[in-house]
């Protein structure tokens, strides 16, 4: 969907950029898609927002077109 991000080492979650400077306006668009994500900023990253990927991989492989959605969403303003 065309979002940056960096895996942690060792970890279950990652904190992929957002393409809002405000991270939490982006995880209401993400909730429209019904995708949980938390903003970064409560992580000290503020401008990321946090995905978990402890869900099976049909899961995470079957939200592609939400998160296509929600960034066609954010460009269209």
């Amino acid at each position: 969907a065309g979002i940056e991000y960096v895996l942690p080492r060792g970890a279950f979650y990652f904190f992929p950029k957002s393409p809002l400077e405000n991270d939490t306006d982006f995880v209401n668009v993400l909730v429209n898609e019904r995708i949980l994500a938390v903003p970064g900023r409560g992580f000290g990253m503020p401008g990321y927002f946090r995905l978990a990927f402890c869900v099976s991989e049909k899961t995470i492989r079957d939200s592609a077109e939400s998160f296509k959605r929600a960034m066609a969403a954010v460009k269209s303003n």
